[in-house]
C-alpha cells in the first residue's frame, strides 16, 4: 500500500490528485474550478437532482487542529449556501474513526456518510488501486523518501546523503513543461536524447526527472559519465536495461571536454544505443557550446546518425508554466511570510511573470531566504525584477562584499580552471596567485586563508565531492563560473595578474578562450606577458583530470590526463594566428623545432601529431613535416593499435608524401599486428570486441588491406557471448505505460490569490 504523507505537493497539486482519485472512485466526471476563493466547491458534479461537491483541504504541518477549525469557521457556512446532496471532503490529514466522526459533526447532514471523508490514509488506499494515477501524478512518487534514496544509490545525481534534501527541494519545484513530452517522445522513438538549452533554463532538472523515471518506474540501472566514456565500459551490458546519463557533455562554458577520439566513440555509442532496446543515453549540454562542437569535430559535423535534439527554449515557459514555478519556488521557500506576501500583494507577481529574461535560476536563486532577506521586504520585490533585468548581479553583491578576499581569489583562480579539478591543484593554483597578489597590493594574509576561504565557499560558490580518497571542486553552478567570467571581461588588471600567477597549463587556453570563447580584452593588453609566461610554463603541471573507475563503474579516484605536447603545440598554433605578429610566429616556430628534434627520436602522441600537421599547413619539404613523417611511419616502432591509426591518417592526409615501398612495409606491419592484436581477448564485453574489430577495420580501410578474417571471429564471438547471456538472463519486458500530465489550469491570477490567503489566514 502506497504511504505518501503528501508533503511533497503544493496545494494546487494536492487538488489535482484528489480529483483524479475521486473521480475513478465516484465514477463520475468532476467539473474543475479555477484556483483561488471557491465559495466551497473545488470540484462538483451535477446531473438531474444530483448536487455532489467536492472540497479539498491540504494541511501538510499545521494538521487536524487546524483543519476542523477551517470547517468551522467558513466552510460549513458556505456549504449551508450551497444545498448539496451530497458533499465529500478530501484532506492530506490523517484521520482516525474519531476524527472522522467529529468532521461529519461539523459537516451536518450535507456530508451523508463517513465514506465521504478522504483523509490520507483513504487517499493511499485508493493510489493502490490506481496504479496509473499515481504514476501520472510524479511528483508525488518521484519525492517520496524511498524513490530518492533508490535514485541516490543509482548514481545518477552525484550528491551525497547530505544533499538529499536539496535533491528532493528541487524537484518539489519542477513543473512539467513541453520539453519533457518531447524529451519523452525522443528516448522512445531513438532511446537517446541531448537536452540542449541556454544557461539556466532547467537542462539538467529535465534529464534528472527523466532518469528518476527510468530508474524507479522503468526498472533501468542508471550510469553517471562524469569525465569519459570509458567509465562505463566495465559495466556495461546489452541484455539490462541501463540509461547513461552525460551532464554537460561538451563543458560547462567553453568547448574543452572532449578527450581524443572522444567525439567518435559518443556517435558510435549513440549507434550502439539506438540498435538495443535495453538502452537509453541521455545527454546535457548549452547550444552555443554544441554548435561550436559541430564546427571543430568531424564526427558532429557530419555525423552517422541524426542528433536527436530537445532544445528547451523560453517559449516552453508559458504564462500558467511560469506562474506554476514561481508558485512552487514560493510555496516550498523558506522565505518569511512578509517576503511571500511582498510578490503577492497588488499581483507584484507580474513584473516576473511577463519579464523578457524570465529565468527559472534566477526564479531559484531570488526564492532562497540567504538571499532574499538581505533586503527588506518592502524593496523585495524591485530587487528581483533587478535580478531579472540583470542576472549577473545576483552573484555581484556577495562577491564584492559578502565574501573575503581569500574567497575572491580562489574563485577567479577556479575560473581558470578545468570544470572539476582537484582540491590538491586548486590550492596549489590557489597559492601562486595569492601570493602575487599579496606581494603587488601589501594586503595581509595568514595560512589559515586556504581553509577559510573553502569553508565560506563550500555549498555556495563552489562544490567539493569525494571521488575515491581524492576531493573534486567545482563551481556551485555554471552561472556562478558565467558571473566570474563577465566579471574578468571587464577587468584587465585581474586578467593580467592571473596571467603572470598562472600555475597550470589550462589556465592559459582558459585566459585566451575567454568568455563565450571571446578572449578576454585584458589578455590583448598583456599579450607580451601572455607570450612569455607560456613559453615558460608550456609544458609544465596539467590540471586535467579523469575519473579512474572499478569493474562495476564506480569512480574510485582521479588521475591526471594531461594534454600531449602536440596538443599543446596547437594550442599555439591557435594563438600565433589570432596575434599575427612576428612575436608570435618566432614563439610557434620555436616550439616546433623543440619537438621536432623529440619526433627525430619518435616521442609523440602520433594521433595529436596528426591533427598537429594539419593545422601547422607544413609543406612537404620543411624539416619539421620530414620529422613528422619519420615519426608516424617507421613502423617498426609501432606497439599501440593507436600507431597504425595515426599512420592510416597521416597517409590519407597526404597520400603523395609516402613512397610505395615505404607503404608496404606499413601494411605488412599491420597485417602481422592484427594477426597478434585480434586474439587473446579474454574481455566478456562484446561491445569492446566489436570496438576491437572497428579500429582493425579503420586502419586497413585507410591502408587499403583486409583484414575481415581477424574481424569476423571477433564479431562472431561478440554475438555468441550476448547469446550466452540471453540465455542466462531472464527476459525482461520493456515498461510501458502512458504517463499523460495532469492538465494545468491556467488561471494564475487565481492561483496566487490562493497563496495569498492562505499565507494571510
Amino acid at each position: 500500500m502506497a504511504d505518501y504523507d503528501f508533503r511533497s505537493l503544493s496545494g494546487y497539486d494536492f487538488e489535482l490528485l484528489a480529483r483524479d482519485l475521486l473521480q475513478a472512485t465516484l465514477g463520475v466526471r468532476l467539473e474543475s474550478f479555477s484556483v483561488g476563493p471557491d465559495s466551497g466547491i473545488d470540484f462538483r458534479y451535477r446531473h438531474g437532482s444530483t448536487n455532489l461537491i467536492v472540497q479539498c483541504k491540504h494541511y501538510a504541518d499545521s494538521g487536524f487542529g487546524a483543519l476542523t477549525s477551517t470547517l468551522r469557521r467558513k466552510e460549513r457556512k458556505k456549504i449551508d449556501v450551497l444545498e448539496p446532496t451530497r458533499y465529500v471532503l478530501a484532506t492530506s490529514v490523517p484521520l482516525s474513526p474519531d476524527r472522522k466522526d467529529e468532521i461529519k459533526e461539523i459537516l451536518g447532514p450535507h456530508c451523508l456518510e463517513l465514506s465521504d471523508i478522504f483523509g490520507r490514509e483513504d487517499l493511499n488506499n485508493l493510489l493502490g488501486e490506481n496504479a496509473d494515477i499515481e504514476r501520472r501524478h510524479f511528483k508525488l512518487w518521484l519525492t517520496s523518501e524511498p524513490v530518492l534514496r533508490r535514485v541516490l544509490d543509482a548514481g545518477i545525481l552525484a550528491d551525497s546523503e547530505a544533499h538529499l534534501d536539496r535533491i528532493r527541494l528541487r524537484l518539489l519545484r519542477y513543473v512539467q513543461n513541453p520539453s519533457f513530452d518531447r524529451a519523452r517522445a525522443l528516448l522512445d522513438k531513438s532511446r537517446y536524447c541531448i537536452i540542449a538549452g541556454i544557461p539556466g533554463i532547467g537542462k539538467t532538472t529535465l534529464a534528472e526527472v527523466l532518469l528518476a523515471d527510468l530508474v524507479d518506474r522503468q526498472g533501468f540501472e542508471a550510469f553517471r559519465i562524469a569525465h569519459d566514456l570509458g567509465e562505463i565500459r566495465p559495466v556495461k551490458n546489452s541484455r539490462r536495461k541501463q540509461v547513461f546519463y552525460f551532464d554537460d557533455f561538451l563543458g560547462k562554458t567553453a568547448l574543452e571536454k572532449l578527450q581524443k577520439n572522444e567525439d567518435q566513440r559518443l556517435v558510435e555509442l549513440m549507434e550502439e544505443v539506438a540498435a538495443n532496446p535495453n538502452w537509453r543515453f541521455i545527454l546535457t549540454t548549452r547550444e552555443y557550446i554544441l554548435n561550436s562542437a559541430r564546427l571543430r569535430y568531424e564526427a558532429f559535423a557530419h555525423p552517422t546518425i541524426d542528433f536527436m535534439l530537445c532544445v528547451i527554449n523560453l517559449a516552453d515557459y508559458t504564462r500558467p508554466i511560469r506562474g506554476r514555478i514561481l508558485y512552487n519556488h514560493l510555496y516550498f521557500s523558506d522565505l518569511p511570510r512578509a517576503h511571500k506576501l511582498a510578490i503577492l500583494r497588488n499581483r507584484g507577481y507580474e513584473n516576473i511573470l511577463g519579464h523578457r529574461n524570465y529565468s527559472p535560476r534566477v526564479i531559484e536563486y531570488m526564492t532562497q531566504s540567504r538571499h532574499a532577506c538581505a533586503v527588506a521586504p518592502s524593496l523585495y520585490l524591485a530587487e528581483f525584477t533587478n535580478s531579472l533585468e540583470n542576472p549577473a548581479r545576483i552573484w555581484d553583491h556577495a562577491f564584492r562584499h559578502q565574501i573575503s578576499e581569500a574567497s575572491r581569489h580562489a574563485l577567479l583562480v577556479l575560473s581558470t580552471l578545468p570544470d572539476t579539478v582537484t582540491l590538491v591543484d586548486f590550492e596549489a593554483a590557489f597559492w601562486t596567485f595569492y601570493r602575487l597578489r599579496q606581494a603587488r597590493f601589501g594586503f595581509s594574509t595568514t595560512s589559515g586563508d586556504w581553509q577559510d576561504a573553502l569553508k565560506q565557499l563550500d555549498g555556495s560558490f563552489i562544490s567539493t565531492r569525494a571521488v575515491g580518497e581524492d576531493i573534486e571542486v567545482s563551481f556551485h553552478s555554471p552561472s556562478i563560473r558565467d558571473y566570474v567570467e563577465s566579471f574578468l571581461a571587464d577587468s584587465e588588471g585581474d586578467v593580467a595578474d592571473l596571467i603572470s600567477g598562472a600555475h597550470f597549463y589550462e589556465q592559459y587556453t582558459s585566459l585566451w578562450t575567454g568568455r563565450g570563447g571571446h578572449r578576454y580584452p585584458g589578455v590583448d593588453k598583456s599579450r607580451d606577458e601572455f607570450l612569455r609566461k607560456l613559453g615558460k610554463d608550456l609544458f609544465g603541471p596539467s590540471a586535467r583530470t579523469i575519473h579512474t573507475v572499478d569493474h562495476a563503474g564506480e569512480a574510485i579516484g582521479l588521475r591526471h590526463y594531461p594534454p600531449s605536447n602536440e596538443s599543446r603545440a596547437e594550442f599555439v598554433v591557435r594563438v600565433a594566428k589570432d596575434l599575427k605578429n612576428t612575436a608570435g610566429d618566432r614563439f610557434l616556430n620555436a616550439v616546433v623545432e623543440d619537438l621536432r628534434k623529440l619526433w627525430e627520436d619518435g616521442h609523440a602522441d602520433k594521433e595529436d601529431l596528426v591533427s598537429l600537421l594539419e593545422v601547422l599547413g607544413l609543406e612537404s619539404k620543411d624539416a619539421a613535416f620530414i620529422s613528422a613523417q619519420k615519426c608516424l611511419t617507421v613502423s617498426k616502432e609501432f606497439k599501440e593499435v593507436d600507431d597504425f591509426r595515426a599512420a592510416a591518417r597521416f597517409v590519407e592526409n597526404y597520400p603523395d608524401a609516402i613512397g610505395p615501398t615505404e607503404l608496404g612495409n606499413i601494411k605488412r606491419d599491420f597485417l602481422e599486428f592484427a594477426s597478434h592484436y585480434a586474439v587473446g581477448w579474454s574481455d566478456d564485453d562484446p561491445d569492446w570486441l566489436r570496438q576491437v574489430a572497428s579500429d582493425l577495420e579503420f586502419v586497413a580501410e585507410n591502408l587499403e588491406s583486409d583484414v575481415s578474417n581477424f574481424t569476423i571471429p571477433l564479431n562472431e564471438e561478440a554475438d555468441r557471448i550476448e547469446r550466452e547471456k540471453a540465455e542466462n538472463e531472464p527476459d525482461e519486458e520493456d515498461y510501458r505505460e502512458d504517463w499523460e500530465p495532469s492538465s494545468y489550469r491556467d488561471d494564475v491570477n487565481d492561483m496566487f490569490q490562493s497563496l495569498k490567503e492562505e499565507l494571510d489566514a
